[in-house]
Order: C-alpha cells, then structure tokens, then sequence
C-alpha cells in the first residue's frame, strides 16, 4: 500500500506546517507528524534552505496510534527526553545512506523506535518506586559529565569522583534515565561538537581535543556513526 503518514524532521533551516486549523513553526531539530488525509502545505525562505528528514510510512496500526499521540507529544517532551528523542533521528540519520534489504529493514526499526517511543510518553511511562537518592545520583553524574565531558573520563572515573561504584552508578543511572551513562557522555559530547564545527574558527583536531578526544580520527568515526556526517561535512553544511 502506498504510505500516507509522515515524520518530518528539521536538521536545517525553518518551516512552517499549515494545516486547516493550526500553523506550527519548526526549526533545527523539531519534528512534526501529520497523519494520512491530513491537508497541509510546507512554508519556507528559499533564500535560506530547507534540510530535513523525511520518512513516509503505512501502518495497520496507525488509525489507534493517531488517537493517543500527536504533534503535542512531542512539544511536550522534557530536556531529558528531548535528548533521547534527538539521539533517535541523529541515529536514523545516520542509517539513510544504504540501499540494500538490511539497510531498509534497520530503517523501519529506527523508525518504529521512534513512533513506540511517543507512544509509550503519550500513554504512560512505567511507575516507580521513588528513590530520591537515586535520582540524586543521576542528576550529580548529569552534572559531572557537563563539567568534564573535555576531559578523557571513563564511567570509573565519574563513579570516584561521586564515591560509589562503577557498577552501582551505571545501573541507577541508567534506570533513572532509560540510557546508559556512556551514551548521556556521548550526546553531550555530540552536541558540543555539533555547536563548535557550526560556530566554526576550529579546525577537526581541535574539536575534537575540546570535547574529550585526544584522537583526532577516532573522534571523526564516532561523529560519523552518532551525526552521519563527517566533522566536516557538518561545518560546511551548518557554518554560520
């Protein structure tokens, strides 16, 4: 069946999605859902450009998934989430570049991810017993790696520094915030990264030393498989 249902996702430039009832505008890093039979037209500067990510799919189940989740959902998600939610299409992103069975199939994966990932914010996340303490921990790790992601830090490091085991710390952490710890290292890294290459007046090397790599080319993999562009592909791209 042809696929009605589409995911856009801005990695550049601005737009606004008109619908019958509402005009939503979008930048660098949002998302909009627009269900089947939904009437809209796409608004932007010509002179600036427009980069995004596009994914059309068909689905049995989506007539009940359209009645839980909406473009709402995802305004409502929280910085942590937003994260997570980022990581998501980055990772997708980064999958779009085959064209064999398997790379189609990982695709559908990835993007399945992404729709159960709003259904499951929209119907309800999992109760738990509340553990202050728990949470505390998580948030002083959150606040470590803010501080130190420059650094050359290992989750046995972080662990000392807040005087619990490593093994203790990766499991309340990653309990608490639904991924491990060595990714939160990693986003925050990315994302930095990402804010130096487009500010630009820093060569590869040296963005690559200002957020923990001393590796100049292990950097530009790890950039590779988290972006799925190379360091300079995305200054060029994103340069102001």
């Amino acid at each position: 069946p042809a696929a009605g249902h589409e995911v856009l996702h801005v990695v550049r430039g601005r737009m606004e999605l008109v619908t019958a009832d509402r005009r939503r505008r979008l930048g660098p890093g949002d998302t909009a859902l627009v269900p089947d039979g939904t009437w809209h037209r796409d608004a932007f500067d010509t002179h600036e450009g427009l980069d995004i990510l596009y994914c059309a799919f068909d689905w049995p189940a989506a007539t009940r998934y359209f009645e839980q989740v909406s473009n709402d959902t995802i305004a409502a998600l929280d910085g942590d989430r937003r994260a997570q939610w980022t990581a998501m299409f980055d990772q997708l992103r980064s999958d779009t570049r085959g064209d064999g069975q398997a790379d189609r199939a990982l695709l559908r994966v990835r993007l399945l991810a992404v729709l159960l990932f709003l259904l499951r914010e929209a119907t309800g996340r999992p109760s738990r017993e509340p553990s202050s303490a728990s949470r505390q921990l998580m948030l002083r790790a959150k606040q470590y790696v803010h501080a130190h992601y420059a650094e050359c830090v290992a989750l046995d490091d972080i662990a000392e520094a807040l005087d619990v085991s490593g093994y203790h710390l990766s499991h309340v952490f990653s309990r608490e915030s639904d991924f491990s710890l060595f990714a939160y290292l990693m986003q925050v890294r990315m994302d930095k990264a990402k804010e130096l290459l487009a500010a630009g007046g820093m060569n590869v090397s040296q963005v690559s030393r200002a957020v923990g790599y001393q590796d100049p080319n292990y950097f530009s993999k790890a950039f590779r498989r988290h972006v799925g562009l190379s360091p300079r592909q995305y200054a060029l791209r994103h340069g102001r």
